[in-house]
């Protein structure tokens, strides 16, 4: 890089005991180019070799003897300490380059008398990860720590410009955060970061920015710790205009799928609800109507099964993009794996850096979710917010704002988006477990008495809701009524059968090998609630997703009253040993709540 032609900035680094100064600089090293900054180092009257900061060591005569001959910029005492900063660091902000110095808050004010490009950078942390951080060096006892803690800190100079830092997460994202406000303010960002450290340093990218940073996101430009910083960014604050720039950027990194009918609708569910098979039964529903609705999903994460692990029990899901576009031309759907197709890519950078960190990326899912179903060639989507205390969205006022952001981003995108909030507290459908949720679906389509109601009735929402979208159909009630005739005629089922034959079809399981177990209630009373990601983990434990067959059949639902040793559910594996595991688990916490 060229150095500045203009003075240079000074770069007074400062902010409490604890929040991680020195280990900010010691890593910014690395990482901002040599000919554009300087450290300044401290003179200080303490002995060489001493912990923390390389200082130039001199004793107190000394120091004083340099002071009196005017050898430093500026000089303040701490904790019995003499501090100096060298007068030579105004030759090299002249010079162009800029300076970064650990200093004293209370002498800002005299120094911006002497630089006028003082900039103060605050290095900040909350007081608990303050106090920790100085507990664990075990120099002062708690209480001293706490005394030094709650001391109050002078307001900076109002002429001063200030850029705070906040270093409560790893030292890896405090580094990022703090080269990206430096680099940021100068404007000596690399090309390929010049986004990502405009985001951290907490502006706002331009829709070209976006898009070069999406581009380099996939063909993994960035560092690790710099997408971690930036991905907190965007959890803490992203923007309206911001989630739109992003399913824009998205939507043009892979060419967008043209379908021969005008109208092509899709179905989408946040997830996070055991069970709730619903796409299932919406998709051949709609096929069987006569619109377009390519269903691609993806395999399970965190829960028992996803859409294509219970798809895949009755046919082949890893569809290439010609197979895909074959069976729904044919069949007027599919349901496949989304791993081959769209933006899997991106995605699978992104959730390998947010789930370790437990990253609320929402308002990031909007844009993904979108720009997927954009480029897979989809006019309508209809949205499914699930609402849970335990689950991805906690409550029926997160969800309904949820549902508005989509509409409203989709809409930027020239989709029509409705989205709906719906009570996620308990499963939908008796099974938890690939098979055992196919096996619900199949009692739906097949207009069985021994179809679970909750799915019906969801299922009937939803396909009521997209063909209601079909200006044919013209309103919801007559959409429910369309739906449900096509239930009950067995058309729907016979779509599926078709989209099973076209995608491949499996062969049937063998259900003889597998092993099951009851699960009985403790005590009597009434089933006030079934808390669904136990009842998910324990079906995991089992073998789920991977094994198919494994899983949780549910016997007793919300409501019901049960005796003491009533069987609540069944647990089945292949597996004896996982079987055993899963039974373990269930008796530790069976997931049903009930007084």
């Amino acid at each position: 890089m060229m150095r500045n032609a203009l003075p240079g900035c000074f770069f007074f680094i400062v902010g409490p005991s604890g929040a991680g100064k020195d280990s900010l600089i010691d890593g910014a090293r690395k990482l901002l180019p040599a000919e554009n900054f300087i450290y300044a180092r401290r003179v200080i009257t303490r002995p060489a070799g001493s912990p923390g900061e390389d200082h130039e060591a001199c004793t107190t005569e000394q120091f004083l003897a340099r002071q009196a001959n005017q050898e430093f910029l500026i000089a303040w005492q701490a904790h019995g300490l003499h501090y100096g900063l060298s007068a030579q660091l105004k030759q090299e902000l002249a010079s162009g380059r800029h300076v970064i110095a650990n200093g004293s808050r209370a002498m800002i004010a005299q120094l911006a008398q002497q630089i006028p490009s003082l900039i103060v950078v605050e290095i900040t942390a909350p007081a608990e990860v303050l106090m920790n951080r100085l507990v664990a060096r075990g120099r002062e006892k708690p209480d001293d720590v706490a005394k030094r803690l709650a001391r109050k800190t002078q307001e900076f100079p109002s002429q001063v410009e200030v850029i705070r830092v906040t270093n409560d997460l790893t030292l890896e994202v405090g580094i990022e955060r703090f080269v990206a406000a430096l680099l940021t303010r100068v404007n000596l960002a690399p090309p390929s970061l010049r986004a990502v450290y405009k985001k951290i340093a907490g502006g706002v990218p331009t829709d070209s920015e976006y898009q070069e940073l999406i581009k380099a996101i996939v063909n993994h430009e960035h560092t690790e710790s710099a997408l971690h910083a930036f991905l907190i960014a965007c959890t803490h604050d992203l923007q309206l205009e911001e989630i739109i720039s992003i399913a824009k950027a998205r939507s043009q990194t892979v060419p967008r799928i043209s379908w021969p009918s005008g109208m092509v609708v899709d179905k989408h569910s946040m997830g996070g609800i055991p069970g709730s098979r619903v796409t299932m039964v919406v998709i051949p529903i709609i096929a069987a109507h006569g619109l377009l609705i390519p269903k691609t999903s993806s395999r399970a994460i965190t829960s028992a099964a996803g859409t294509a692990d219970a798809m895949e029990v009755l046919a082949k899901v890893d569809l290439t993009p010609a197979e895909l576009r074959a069976c729904v031309l044919e069949t007027n759907a599919c349901i496949a794996w989304n791993g081959k197709l769209n933006h899997s890519i991106l995605d699978e950078v992104m959730n390998a850096l947010t789930r370790p960190l437990g990253l609320d990326t929402r308002s990031w899912s909007v844009a993904s979710i979108l720009s997927k179903k954009y480029t897979a060639g989809s006019t309508h989507v209809v949205i499914d917010i699930p609402y849970t205390s335990s689950g991805k969205v906690k409550s029926k006022e997160d969800a309904e704002s949820l549902a508005q952001l989509f509409e409203r981003v989709g809409q930027q995108l020239g989709l029509v988006v409705k989205a709906f909030a719906t009570d996620g507290d308990s499963p939908i459908g008796r099974g938890i477990g690939p098979a055992l949720e196919v096996r619900d679906v199949l009692q739906v389509l097949d207009h069985s008495p021994e179809a679970p109601s909750d799915l019906l009735e969801k299922s009937l929402f939803y396909a009521s809701q997209i063909l209601a979208l079909d200006e044919s159909v013209g309103s919801v009630q007559a959409g429910r009524k369309r739906a449900y005739e096509l239930l009950a005629s067995g058309a729907a089922r016979q779509a599926l059968d078709r989209i099973i034959d076209k995608q491949g079809r499996q062969t049937d399981y063998d259900f003889s090998n597998v092993k099951r177990e009851a699960i009985q209630a403790r005590a009597a009373g009434t089933i006030r609630r079934i808390d669904g990601f136990v009842i998910s983990g324990i079906a995991r434990t089992a073998g789920a997703p991977t094994d198919h067959l494994a899983g949780v059949d549910l016997l007793k639902s919300a409501g019901e009253q049960v005796q003491a040793g009533e069987s609540l559910y069944l647990v089945q594996a292949s597996d004896p040993a996982r079987l055993a595991l899963a039974v373990q688990a269930a008796q530790q916490d069976s997931g049903y709540r009930i007084n």
